[in-house]
């Protein structure tokens, strides 16, 4: 019993000792020593999964190691962060998703956790806005227009979204400041997806980030009704806001962030953190590709301000969980 009992507490002091092994190397320089996972949420081809190879490909460089983008899709990200938020601690696997369908996930009871469940790592980018667009051929030049062609044909116009994500949460609340009667079609999770539907005629309007329908707008496909941001795109400055159009309760503003599983040590929280940092702070090559693809300026956050945001970004979801339960 005696030598059970002595085995078991030098087994305690070597896992102790190897934890604290664990956060020296990652202090003093010798993480990371081998390949890094980045877990990206959303599908292939839409602006989550751009922001995530982009950065992925640059920290390489600042890393000095291979870091490998696996998208794992489904329920707005849900099914990847619920995968990998219990994932070993280490370093080595990191989720990049988008910070509005994390809340809104967890605001609609699609997932019972939130940011607080992992180690925000952090935010390193805005979106250039989700926009409410519909085909060009149609009537409908304005938000105003669309909603009054729902009212006098109830259920019959349809609105393709992502039950549980920002698009749900803004058909939800236009529904109830400006009482249109959309049909809600769930058209996935993945904005490519949503436009191809559009396209495809068996939508009639939808919610897409500005960088996946320009292409469409400027070749007279698709048009522009309003953006979900609390301003005015400066590359798009004649879409107005939902705001502007009356719809007052309504503001998305989606950021990008990465978070590793809750425990990673904190001193691999920074040094990949640093490492974001000095990408979109010095690399002119990440400051051109952002500003060619997301028409916004580079933007990350420290640890501790990428925390107080996710967790504004947390309130402001749960203010419209009224809308997703």
């Amino acid at each position: 019993m005696k030598n059970v009992i002595k085995q078991t507490l030098i087994a305690s002091a070597a896992a102790l000792a190897l934890s604290v092994s664990g956060a020296a190397n990652a202090a003093d320089g010798s993480y990371p020593s081998k390949t890094i996972t980045m877990i990206c949420t959303h599908g292939a081809g839409g602006d989550t999964d751009y922001n995530a190879r982009l950065i992925s490909r640059l920290l390489e460089k600042e890393l000095g190691v291979s870091v490998v983008v696996k998208n794992v899709t489904g329920a707005n990200g849900s099914v990847a962060l619920t995968q990998y938020k219990d994932e070993k601690p280490d370093g080595y696997t990191l989720i990049a998703t988008n910070t509005i369908a994390m809340a809104s996930n967890e605001a609609s009871g699609l997932s019972d956790f939130g940011y607080t469940a992992f180690e925000p790592v952090a935010i390193y980018g805005k979106q250039c806005g989700e926009n409410i667009i519909v085909k060009a051929d149609t009537p409908y030049k304005t938000l105003d227009e669309l909603i009054d062609a729902t009212k006098a044909n109830p259920e019959k116009i349809k609105l393709g979204i992502a039950f549980g994500g920002s698009s749900y949460i803004a058909a939800s609340v236009i529904a109830d400041e400006k009482k249109s009667q959309f049909a809600l079609v769930d058209a996935g999770g993945n904005a490519p997806n949503r436009m191809t539907t559009l396209l495809g005629g068996n939508i009639d309007a939808t919610i897409v980030p500005y960088t996946i329908a320009k292409e469409y707008a400027e070749s007279g496909k698709v048009r522009f009704l309003a953006t979900l941001m609390s301003e005015r795109l400066p590359a798009a400055p004649d879409i107005p806001t939902v705001k502007e159009c009356g719809v007052t309760n309504l503001t998305v503003d989606t950021l990008y962030g990465i978070l590793a599983p809750k425990g990673t040590d904190a001193a691999i929280v920074k040094k990949i953190n640093d490492a974001i940092l000095k990408i979109v702070n010095e690399n002119q090559e990440y400051k051109d590709e952002i500003r060619r693809y997301n028409y916004q300026d580079p933007y990350a956050l420290n640890v501790q301000d990428t925390i107080a945001r996710l967790k504004a970004q947390r309130e402001l979801m749960m203010g419209f969980s009224k809308y997703l339960n």
